[in-house]
């Protein structure tokens, strides 16, 4: 690690891409400029779910062009809802999950925690699930509404868009669609 300022008093560190992952590598990570956007939303693309109902939910059709129109890596699935007295009985949520086999332990880490830094800047926040110590599955629906809306969508893009993945040189073999261009 190594940190600073810089001439508009901005602090930022690097942290050099971690042995296993790479060297080649740098991330720099804007520490001011992070935790404001995080607590004033001014770089927000979501819409504040606390202003979301049923009727921003996305049928299952438009959910499926969008993630066959841009989002490759992204596919449509079901999952059994959290159990809540309140609810009642319930259906099945509709959701937009991502899997992918990252090349060791710390990858896997490093992509969550580059995920986890934009859902928390976004206000929007998916499950995160590690299993077998380096596949990584992220499932995006909006708790409030029970379903896939806007926000879920705009959230793959993103992260689709700024978290750079080490994955797995053998998923990356069977899943060319995942190579950056």
């Amino acid at each position: 690690f190594t940190w600073g300022v810089t001439e508009n008093h901005v602090a930022y560190f690097f942290m050099l891409g971690s042995p296993w992952c790479g060297t080649r590598h740098m991330r720099v990570v804007n520490l001011i400029t992070c935790a404001l956007a995080i607590r004033n939303k001014m770089s927000s693309t979501c819409v504040p779910c606390s202003s979301l109902d049923k009727s921003s939910l996305l049928s299952r059709a438009e959910v499926d062009s969008e993630l066959q129109s841009s989002l490759p890596l992204w596919v449509s699935a079901k999952l059994a809802p959290s159990p809540s007295p309140s609810d009642g009985p319930s259906d099945l949520v509709e959701s937009v999950e991502r899997s992918f086999t990252a090349k060791n332990f710390q990858c896997a880490l490093d992509a969550i925690n580059g995920m986890g830094v934009i859902a928390e800047r976004e206000g929007h926040h998916p499950d995160f699930h590690l299993t077998s110590y380096r596949d990584v599955r992220v499932v995006l629906y909006t708790h409030k509404v029970g379903g896939v809306t806007a926000n879920d969508l705009q959230l793959a893009k993103m992260f689709d868009e700024e978290v750079q993945v080490t994955y797995s040189p053998k998923w990356l073999k069977e899943h060319p669609e995942a190579e950056k261009k």
